[in-house]
């Protein structure tokens, strides 16, 4: 049975996994830290006060000489599902783009700047806000949270992913 959180809530945690902040201080942008696909799992906590730990797998493509991030993320637990996607535009240091959650059919925007070190992003929907955060430590191991502002039950969410390197 899946948990029954609003659209919204789903919505943020798609968006989540799409931007943020990406500390990647040995790399020339946080960009070449990205690609590929990566493993691990997440946990959300709600205002309730109740947690779930999920499994997750994230994919990222950059395409187009690097201003264009494909971006989809996967998790799932015993109550909750997300099956997320982002198309992103890279234009100097602004980026913008779409999201959609395809469990629950919604979507909104994302966008913020980009920059050596960091992406820093805020996610929009139709009745959400929400401040995200990734921080990458090498090629091989990055953290997403996503701090949700209006519009949902969440408090955080979190995810770790690592990948073979």
């Amino acid at each position: 049975m899946i948990f029954p959180l609003r659209k919204s809530v789903t919505a943020a945690f798609a968006a989540m996994a799409l931007m943020a902040a990406v500390s990647a201080p040995a790399f020339a942008s946080v960009l070449d830290l990205l690609p590929g696909r990566w493993t691990g799992y997440g946990k959300v906590r709600l205002a309730s006060g109740a947690a779930e730990r999920m499994k997750c797998v994230a994919t990222y493509f950059l395409k187009n000489g690097g201003r264009l991030l494909n971006h989809n993320l996967r998790c799932a637990s015993t109550s909750y599902r997300l099956d997320a996607t982002a198309d992103l535009n890279v234009r100097g240091n602004r980026l913008s783009g779409e999201w959609r959650e395809r469990t629950y059919a919604t979507g909104g925007t994302v966008k913020g700047n980009v920059n050596s070190r960091a992406i820093g992003a805020t996610i929009r929907g139709a009745d959400f806000f929400a401040n995200m955060k990734v921080t990458a430590t090498s090629r091989c191991r990055q953290t997403i949270k996503l701090s949700p502002q209006q519009g949902t039950e969440i408090v955080e969410l979190s995810i770790s992913l690592a990948r073979g390197c």
